[in-house]
């Protein structure tokens, strides 16, 4: 209702605007002149021409015949109208040229004419109707293709978007599975924590940023839910987050897809492993690092279709939505595993929704 309003009244106030020039036109010829004549009907003769040809060149000349590269049949029928429009000029200037002297007014003054520069008022008229609207039709072609690239960007976003969360999902219920398989007492924790990632991802991860506090939140949540299933005395599980976090916005299940990658690929059964999730804030600017374990001896399970999904998936959002604002490393060593991502969360772009 807002927007409507505001835009009825960017359509009155264009309509004022429009007025005042064309009355500031009609009183131009006076105002130049040192006598001029008394004012009649007739005097508006001119200026009515000149607003139908700045009109008729702004709305029909310009966008089907210029714009459309008919420069030859626009150029005629430009010219024929102006002079037309000329046509009263004209042959006010022929009558101040007549060889008889005009009969002197009752004041003994007689009356002038405008200046010779008023002849180039039609010119102007033509000149400003074409710049404005070729104008207007290169800001509104710009503005198509942004809209077009915003849409496109969206559209990515929200398949990018939705290839996480099945993913997750299948990975989580496999886990609550064993479980509930091995008749553990902590499979309804697991389904309770499981239904708080849940409405997590329903009903906030729509949105084009959520609060980093909600999106730790949901990190936090879910290694907890990977505890349940693992044994402590073998896997040691570390999560810290360091400085503030009110104030801060982040696209929402950015981050996951390196944790959930992390205890994926980190954990083995046969050898103690290790997973620390780091998170530090500083002003705008984030730090998380992510570290696991890594066994070379253990070949990685290609025969998982989609077991390349996350991190490609991740890169590939981060440089849509944060392109020259962020920094991100994959790096190994011997026995680990490590992310580093920096990442400048106040100038990420939204993209429209």
């Amino acid at each position: 209702m807002l927007q409507k309003d505001r835009t009825t009244w960017q359509r009155i106030l264009r309509v004022i605007i429009h007025v005042a020039t064309w009355v500031a036109v009609a009183c131009i010829p006076r105002l130049l002149s040192t006598n001029p004549p008394p004012f009649r009907l007739t005097n508006l003769l001119p200026t009515i021409e000149l607003a139908g040809f700045f009109y008729l060149n702004y709305y029909v000349l310009i966008p089907r015949l210029f714009t459309r590269r008919k420069m030859a049949t626009y150029f005629a029928i430009a010219l024929l109208l102006l002079g037309v429009v000329y046509t009263p000029f004209l042959l006010h200037r022929l009558a101040f040229n007549r060889p008889e002297r005009p009969p002197r007014p009752p004041n003994g003054v007689p009356h002038s004419r405008p200046p010779q520069g008023m002849w180039m008022i039609g010119i102007l008229v033509w000149i400003i109707s074409s710049g404005l609207r070729i104008t207007s039709e290169l800001f509104e072609t710009e503005r198509a293709k942004r809209e077009l690239e915003n849409n496109h960007l969206s559209a990515e976003l929200a398949f990018l978007k939705s290839q996480v969360s099945p993913h997750f999902l299948f990975n989580t219920l496999n886990n609550i599975y064993s479980l509930a398989h091995l008749k553990s007492d902590d499979a309804p924790e697991a389904i309770m924590q499981l239904s708080q990632l849940m409405r997590y991802m329903l009903y906030e991860s729509n949105a084009a940023r959520v609060p980093l506090m909600r999106e730790v939140e949901y990190l936090r949540n879910y290694m907890d839910l990977q505890r349940l299933r693992l044994d402590p005395s073998q896997v040691d599980i570390e999560f810290t987050v360091n400085g503030s976090l009110d104030g801060n916005l982040i696209e929402p299940m950015l981050l996951i897809p390196f944790v959930e990658n992390a205890f994926k690929h980190g954990i083995s059964f046969q050898h103690p492993s290790r997973i620390a999730v780091h998170l530090t804030v500083r002003a705008d600017t984030l730090l998380f690092t992510v570290r696991n374990s890594r066994f070379p001896e253990v070949p990685t399970a290609t025969h998982d279709p989609n077991s390349g999904i996350g991190l490609p998936n991740v890169r590939q959002r981060l440089n849509l939505l944060y392109p020259d604002r962020h920094q991100l490393q994959l790096h190994q060593t011997s026995d680990e595993f490590i992310v580093d991502l920096t990442l400048t969360m106040a100038y990420a772009a939204v993209p429209a929704s």
